[in-house]
């Protein structure tokens, strides 16, 4: 995660703090080179393009960039903006959590590219975890709710059958 956070911030520096911004274009995990300690940097600026300035939310570019890693909507009009190397970022980071390449030509048959294996399968995940959550916080309320009742129960009138409420 270390060399994640560091590559984020290389791309943060590009994207916010250089002036113009410049959007690297290139970013992936073969261009992120290991210093001392393991501190990455951002290697070959090549394909690197100064990004919009003042009003305008993209440049027009030629395409070009490693196949997987470039951002769909790029590769469709053009138009390259910092999101461009967002989507890039993504994939190098899930290189990361899942151990495979961007793009696997020796990998089963559906799960050569890896953005279009795993999107669907971290979408599933995401609704399963929610509606988990979901359902937890429901059981927990009604074991809140059961509780107050008994507790409700256990004011009434001393003819009360207190063995009834035992069995909860």
């Amino acid at each position: 995660m270390k060399i994640a956070a560091g590559a984020a911030k290389g791309l943060e520096f590009l994207h916010d703090k250089a002036n113009p911004p410049v959007i690297y274009r290139g970013f992936k995990s073969s261009n992120i080179l290991l210093g001392e300690g393991f501190q990455p940097k951002l290697s070959d600026f090549g394909l690197a393009k100064l990004g919009p300035t003042g009003d305008k939310s993209h440049v027009s570019a030629r395409v070009m960039g490693t196949y997987g890693y470039c951002a769909p909507a790029y590769v469709m009009t053009g138009q390259l903006t910092v999101k461009s190397d967002v989507y890039s970022f993504g994939v190098v980071f899930l290189e990361l959590i899942t151990g495979r390449k961007a793009i696997d030509g020796a990998a089963p048959q559906g799960q050569q590219n890896m953005v279009t294996w795993v999107t669907p399968l971290l979408l599933s995940y995401v609704f399963f975890f929610i509606f988990f959550i979901i359902s937890n916080i429901m059981f927990m309320l009604l074991g809140v709710l059961r509780f107050l009742l008994h507790s409700v129960s256990f004011l009434q009138p001393l003819g009360s059958n207190f063995k009834s409420l035992i069995r909860y």
